[in-house]
């Protein structure tokens, strides 16, 4: 029998599962989803690959050798999800008990595992299947060792490596090195993408030679990537090799691996509340306990198969087909109508297919690719779109109705958005369609990220593509609208997020003006500023420190400067912000503040001044962010492309890169934005005396807060005691902790408790509010907004008290900032509304946290003015009064 070892990352299955299968919780209340999507991967793996060997490779919680080498490596990465952090340990405890053998080491990633049990092991199996999505990994394709894609079902050789990726097996590392890898954030030589670095290989065929030969390349962005990006290409071909020469912890031998069932297993998968595959586990043990009464031996795993879809799906071509789908669509009220396109550019994109599902079980597709069927479509999307006693099902409503804006399409069907409704369902869950379809057991083609359209699929493949997407989001419309229903949030979806849509929709299409020439000259003087910065800095060492290597900046710090040593890692000193902000204050070197000004001035000339002219739109010279209103769990909106919720502004360089947005030529821009409304909504559900008094005299709270905690009057108030009311103001309504209070405080535990109990004191009725949101959120299960947007939380049953702590925070926050949410959100709706009906000129462009920015013709400002302050403060009726700021100016950050 010929040997296979399939050596897994384990890393990849747990995130892909997470974000695949839909949140499921224990009976204790613990999220156990992301287990749930592992146990099932993994058992699809032994039943449908039959390996002989196993190997999991594990990251363990540390870092590896690769952030000493550069401290921004994976640093664009998120915290897990709170959701999935208590799963970490359960997929442990279930790798434990399934008997998988793994290896993990604290100074190395699961990829270096991976590739040394690949080059260690190689002559020991006659096959070794790589079982992740990591583009690393191809490095070590070839002979007898295969890539596999477990969620394509897709195993690679060396032809298929280069096949996807444009080169061979032994050229990955240099061509990473030269495009980077985002996920990664390892950053590769700027200039050179994809296809130029396939070119170039498939010419020279290593990076050492491209080098050599470099001095004869021609081309701007090519020569420039050579000469001023080569060092970072360099880095990267460090960070992206993978040592192969770990030490495992096993012999080869010691993988041998045949599942079975055991009953310690299965009660531990019982005490999780999983009960499907219980079934399919008892169901093989009787195998296993047959076939032994038999032959004596283990049988071969079970296969358990994906649930086929029975879908009819039609691909249009003859008269006859055409005339039938105009019939449907004409005499059909409610119906599903998928849309695909060719990029991503709102402004540029063309229509390249259309999918239509009136009922379960049948789909048609028309494919528009190649210029095919133009003039149909366009009569097809009148006789929907255009049409307003269509209901149309949809799972990306605002990208088809910025498509009909740009174009000068009609749009007055009123959409079914089902990614939009499964947020309003379950504001926790993975909204993608693919997700959604695994929900009501039903699978789509999974999306390329690489290349997530249809553009270059066959005929057949993008049959199946766009038409199962119909057919599921028809199947999953009736469900949601009953779901809408019985859990009371009809109005919250049809009143507030369907109506945004086309708000937000309208926004992207219009986009914002920036100033290239201000963005060039602030790059220049931040690029000035870090070189003059790490100049101060070498005058205080004897060699150069990469002052983006936390390792050489800690041995310069701790060892060679002697400065005191504030925390340790498990790789040596700790330089993170935290350290370098208490060094600071201590007086003792300027450096720590030079390295925290460098940090500073790094991160935004990267992440905003040299990044958001590249995403100016060519033909319009805008940007158009991309507004999301099914990320943030309290229902705040979110951007991207660029992010403007996460541009500083509470440092000056921060907010300078607002002066790079500017009004359209002739116009102005008007910013309002609400004054402490969370606060103002505090005192509202509160109803506590002060708060409510403080508001509707018009004095300060935070000055009102300093001097009720602090026992003095509202004349003797300081700045630095209003700081500090801010802080507690701020900090008590989302739940924090003496602990948090005295660290953002810089003060003691006892004087942040004490700070706490007399806030309390002065403000009582604040305390009883927060505490009945964490009782009512207990009996209810949910917290819940003025308008009725509902967030579950099913953790505040958990019986792990940490688990149950993060819940109630939850339910604290939830409701007032939530609130704020729906308020400027039904603010926008009721504004873009009283525009479109005195059919002015202005332009609502943006939307940041609490601020709306406004294009405003100049014959129209105090006009705006007045609909803007209307609109905003007269969109709810509260116990105190609702407060805009505004301003005006050529640019965003020059408002008057």
């Amino acid at each position: 029998m010929s040997k296979r070892l399939i050596v897994v990352d384990v890393s990849n299955f747990i995130f892909r599962a997470f974000f695949a299968i839909r949140p499921l919780h224990s009976p204790e209340g613990v999220p156990v989803n992301a287990v749930h999507g592992v146990l099932s991967m993994f058992l699809k793996l032994l039943s449908t690959y039959r390996p002989t060997h196993v190997l999991l490779a594990r990251d363990t919680k540390g870092g590896s050798f690769r952030n000493e080498l550069y401290d921004a490596y994976k640093a664009n990465r998120s915290e897990p999800p709170e959701d999935l952090v208590p799963q970490f340990a359960l997929i442990g405890e279930l790798i434990d008990q399934m008997g998988l053998p793994y290896s993990m080491d604290d100074n190395y990633e699961a990829d270096d595992i991976i590739g040394s049990a690949c080059v260690q092991w190689k002559n020991d199996f006659d096959e070794i299947y790589i079982a992740s999505g990591d583009k690393d990994l191809m490095q070590f394709v070839g002979d007898n060792i295969y890539m596999l894609d477990t969620m394509k079902d897709k195993l690679y050789d060396s032809e298929g490596v280069f096949e996807k990726m444009g080169v061979k097996p032994d050229q990955i590392v240099d061509y990473l090195s030269m495009v980077g890898d985002t996920s990664d954030n390892i950053p590769g030589m700027k200039g050179i993408g994809a296809k130029g670095a396939a070119k170039l290989l498939a010419e020279h065929g290593t990076l050492d030679a491209c080098i050599e030969a470099k001095d004869t390349f021609k081309g701007k962005k090519l020569t420039t990537a050579f000469s001023e990006y080569l060092d970072d290409g360099l880095l990267s071909k460090k960070l992206i090799k993978i040592v192969t020469d770990v030490e495992l912890g096993h012999k080869a031998s010691d993988t041998e691996y045949k599942f079975y069932p055991s009953d310690e297993l299965i009660e531990y998968l019982k005490g999780l509340g999983f009960k499907t595959v219980l079934k399919k586990l008892k169901d093989m043990q009787y195998q296993i306990a047959q076939t032994e009464q038999n032959d004596g031996g283990l049988s071969e795993p079970t296969v358990f198969e994906k649930k086929a879809i029975d879908t009819e799906l039609v691909a249009i071509s003859s008269e006859e087909q055409i005339e039938l789908l105009k019939k449907q669509v004409k005499e059909s009220e409610f119906f599903a109508l998928h849309t695909e396109y060719d990029s991503e550019d709102k402004i540029m994109r063309n229509l390249i297919g259309l999918a239509f599902s009136f009922e379960e079980g049948k789909a048609y597709f028309l494919d528009l690719r190649n210029n095919k069927n133009k003039e149909l479509s366009l009569e097809l999307l009148k006789m929907s779109w255009g049409d307003e006693t269509k209901k149309i099902q949809t799972e990306h409503g605002k990208r088809d109705y910025t498509y009909a804006l740009v174009n000068n399409l009609p749009f007055n069907a009123r959409v079914f958005d089902v990614v939009q409704v499964h947020y309003n369902i379950n504001t926790g869950g993975n909204h993608s369609i693919e997700s959604l379809a695994q929900s009501i057991g039903e699978e789509v083609p999974p999306m390329d990220k690489k290349n997530p359209f249809i553009t270059e699929l066959d005929d057949e493949s993008a049959l199946q593509f766009a038409g199962l997407r119909a057919a599921v989001i028809f199947n999953l419309s009736a469900s949601y609208k009953e779901d809408l229903k019985k859990h009371a949030l009809e109005e919250i979806y049809y009143n507030v997020d369907a109506k945004l849509i086309s708000v937000l929709a309208s926004m992207e299409k219009e986009g914002v003006l920036i100033n290239p020439a201000y963005f060039s000259k602030f790059e220049k003087e931040l690029t000035e500023k870090i070189d003059s910065i790490q100049a101060k800095i070498n005058k205080y060492s004897e060699n150069e420190v990469n002052l983006n290597s936390p390792k050489q900046v800690g041995e310069f710090l701790f060892n060679e400067l002697a400065l005191p040593v504030v925390k340790k890692t498990k790789t040596g000193f700790s330089t993170d912000s935290e350290v370098l902000e208490d060094l600071a204050s201590r007086n003792i070197s300027e450096v720590p503040s030079l390295i925290l000004q460098y940090r500073e001035i790094g991160k935004i000339l990267s992440t905003y001044v040299k990044a958001i002219p590249q995403l100016v739109n060519e033909k319009d010279k805008k940007i158009h962010t991309s507004f999301n209103q099914h990320i943030a769990q309290t229902g705040r909106l979110s951007s991207v492309n660029p992010n403007l919720q996460n541009i500083p502004i509470r440092s000056e360089t921060g907010r300078l890169v607002r002066k790079g947005f500017i009004a359209s030529p002739g116009n102005l821009l008007l910013a309002a934005d609400y004054s402490q409304v969370e606060l103002r909504l505090l005192a509202h559900f509160s109803e506590d005396p002060t708060m409510l008094k403080a508001f509707n005299d018009g004095i300060d709270i935070h000055t009102q807060t300093a001097s009720e905690i602090m026992g003095v009057s509202v004349d003797e108030v300081t700045s630095n005691d209003r700081s500090k009311a801010k802080a507690v103001n701020f900090g008590l309504m989302y739940g924090q902790s003496s602990f948090g209070l005295a660290k953002a405080l810089k003060i003691s535990r006892r004087d942040a408790k004490e700070y706490i109990d007399r806030y309390f004191e002065r403000f009582n009725k604040v305390k009883s509010y927060l505490d009945s949101l964490k009782e009512e959120a207990e009996v209810k299960g949910y917290s819940i907004t003025l308008n009725g947007r509902k967030r579950f939380l099913p953790d505040i049953m958990s019986s792990n008290r940490n688990i149950k702590a993060n819940a109630e925070r939850m339910a604290i926050n939830s409701p007032i900032q939530g609130t704020a949410a729906d308020i400027i959100k039904i603010a926008m709706i009721n504004i873009q509304k009283t525009l479109e009906e005195k059919e002015l000129k202005s332009k609502m462009i943006l939307q940041v946290h609490d601020e709306l920015i406004f294009d405003v013709p100049e014959n129209e400002l105090e006009q705006m003015k007045a609909i803007v302050r209307e609109g905003m403060e007269k969109v709810v009726n509260l116990r105190v009064p609702l407060s805009v700021d505004m301003g005006y100016g050529v640019n965003w950050f020059d408002l008057k």
